[in-house]
């Protein structure tokens, strides 16, 4: 059965747009109400925008695999009804995405398709989409805050899940860590002196640890009228490497380069580009005090930007910034501590936030700034590097198994807030439909209620 990805659609829809095969706008008609939603509405011309990139989807399909339009079209407005629900929820829960990280998630796309950002804004300049995209991409950043804020909460991952977890075979291969490598080979060749070999792999390696980049000389193909081979190896965990490395990347930090060492094949020289995952050894953390600000049902984001300001002046005039934090933050888990957070790092906090404590000195409290959990007031208090090993492994494995469960709990609250909030079907083709599941739903409850009573006279 087809089914539209809720969290591929916009991406799908987004490339058709570069790539300048969505249909170019037609002539319609005056326009009219698909859908009551809450407060909003979902309207005949929002559709049919979607509908069209749809349909070039399903044109591409075999032709024994298209799906019945009727059931597709139906997915789709149950999708805008969803959508509209999100975004009305978000706005009254202060979730607001910068410009910042609007440009990150353009940066990333543009990359995805091997353009830079600048040719990513012409494609979409030249077909008049640089700033609808921007405003829809603007829109999906929105919902995802929202889904993994209101999602993560209702997940609960047990200290035994996690403990299970780690002495799982797939949890140790899962945790261990990944290596971006590359490599220099100085083959042997019948007939060519060892010696001279010898001498080419300790030269290759003081020019790589002077700075010269590994791959480049590999690329060259020829020095010294010795051929030499080398380069990029696709991230991998260290089962994945080649034999002869995996006694030695292991060994290396990022950035360091082995020492020539031999095999059958010659002389090779192996530098650790990058690792990620694993547990980490020692990790850079920062002890911060912090004030968060956000709008709500009562509070409206100039009001809430009015008050952040109002209570950093109130800090500067004298007040202690602890006294300040427990009266009126919205941080209801650093509340009681005076908005202390303790030691943080990386991973722990949305980046933007993290990028701004990491950008504050020891000693300092930033003015009020804006990001995507609200407004804030930062104080960092201390820095220090901390053996983390243990943590990071528990820390890890809770973001996978919450992973696992992120999916099916997303799919549980999407129907939840359906079933809870007002909708009013406009449009004849839909109706009939919605009613129909409606008089199921009815029906079937009525069957339940008879299946009581009848275990009940029994």
């Amino acid at each position: 059965m087809y089914k539209i990805n809720q969290r591929n659609f916009f991406v799908a829809g987004l490339l058709l747009a570069v790539l300048g095969s969505v249909a170019q706008a037609q002539p319609i008609e005056v326009d009219r109400v698909f859908a009551i939603v809450d407060d909003d509405v979902v309207l005949k011309s929002e559709f049919d925008e979607r509908w069209a990139q749809i349909e070039q989807q399903i044109a591409q399909a075999p032709a024994g695999q298209r799906p019945p339009t009727a059931e597709v079209r139906k997915q789709l407005l149950d999708q805008l009804i969803i959508e509209h629900l999100q975004m009305q929820m978000a706005e009254r829960a202060g979730v607001r995405i910068d410009d910042n990280m609007l440009n990150r998630a353009m940066e990333s796309i543009a990359a995805q398709n091997n353009l830079t950002f600048d040719q990513f804004r012409q494609a979409l300049d030249q077909q008049g989409l640089y700033e609808s995209t921007r405003a829809a991409l603007r829109d999906q950043i929105t919902l995802d805050e929202l889904q993994r804020n209101a999602v993560n909460r209702r997940i609960e991952i047990s200290r035994q899940e996690i403990e299970n977890y780690l002495r799982s075979e797939s949890g140790m291969a899962e945790i261990a860590p990944e290596y971006h490598v590359a490599h220099l080979l100085i083959p042997n060749k019948e007939g060519e002196s060892a010696a001279r070999h010898a001498e080419l792999a300790t030269l290759l390696h003081d020019r790589v640890m002077q700075g010269e980049d590994i791959r480049q000389i590999a690329a060259s193909q020829v020095v010294g009228g010795i051929a030499v081979s080398g380069g990029d190896l696709p991230w991998g965990k260290v089962e994945t490497l080649p034999t002869i490395f995996r006694a030695v990347v292991p060994t290396l930090e990022a950035g360091e380069v082995s020492e020539p060492f031999t095999s059958p094949n010659g002389y090779h020289i192996v530098q650790l580009l990058e690792t990620r995952g694993g547990a980490v050894q020692a990790q850079n953390q920062s002890k911060v005090r912090h004030i968060l600000i956000k709008p709500n049902e009562i509070r409206t984001e100039a009001q809430a930007e009015a008050l952040i300001k109002n209570l950093y002046q109130r800090i500067k005039n004298g007040e202690d910034f602890a006294d300040v934090a427990r009266q009126n933050t919205d941080d209801a888990q650093s509340m009681v501590a005076g908005g202390n957070l303790d030691w943080i790092a990386d991973g722990m906090l949305p980046p933007d936030f993290m990028e701004k404590v990491n950008d504050t000195p020891v000693g300092t409290m930033t003015e009020p700034f804006h990001v995507s959990t609200g407004w804030h007031i930062i104080e960092v208090l201390d820095r220090r590097v901390q053996d983390v090993t243990e943590e990071s492994k528990r820390f890890q494995a809770e973001n996978i198994l919450r992973q696992r469960k992120f999916e099916s709990e997303l799919q549980n609250w999407l129907a939840e807030i359906r079933d809870t909030h007002y909708i009013d079907i406009k449009e004849p083709e839909f109706a009939k439909a919605d009613k129909g599941k409606d008089t199921a739903a009815k029906d079937a409850q009525v069957d339940a209620l008879g299946d009581e009573d009848d275990t009940a006279e029994d």
